[in-house]
């Protein structure tokens, strides 16, 4: 995987949750969690040959976020948030998932503010050539 942001980026964009020595695995993990919402279109097209500058800041800001929340709460990934269920009571014992605040502030796997911006300039879509239709449409005979 081609590391798309570096420590000198996250610092510019104006970010300072990190420190240099922890950066380079929360930016790995931001990172992937990032590209599988935007279907890896920075691993298919080179950010640097990208004209639209708004659009690299805003994705590069996206793994920013994304490392400061994996920095803030600890979760990586959507899986280590736990099972899907809010609260369960039985009788007068009540449980609560304690990572559920963490659950509700993730969007596909990705924390809010990174999703928003990343839909904000159109890193999100799912036209015609998306894996998405390829599998759900199937291709006629020509």
């Amino acid at each position: 995987m081609r590391v798309n942001l570096t420590f000198a980026d996250y610092v510019d964009l104006g970010y300072s949750s990190v420190e240099a020595d922890d950066f380079v695995v929360l930016a790995r993990q931001a990172q992937r969690a990032v590209d599988s919402v935007t279907d890896y279109y920075y691993q298919d097209h080179v950010l640097a040959d990208d004209p639209d500058q708004q659009r690299v800041d805003a994705y590069k800001a996206a793994i920013c976020e994304q490392v400061d929340f994996i920095q803030a709460t600890g979760v990586s990934s959507s899986y280590e948030n736990g099972d899907d269920f809010n609260a369960i009571t039985v009788g007068r014992l009540s449980l609560q998932p304690a990572n559920h605040v963490t659950k509700d502030s993730m969007v596909g796997g990705v924390c809010k503010e990174a999703y928003r911006l990343l839909a904000h300039y159109g890193l999100l879509y799912r036209g015609r050539g998306s894996d998405l239709y390829v599998a759900t449409h199937p291709q006629k005979d020509v």
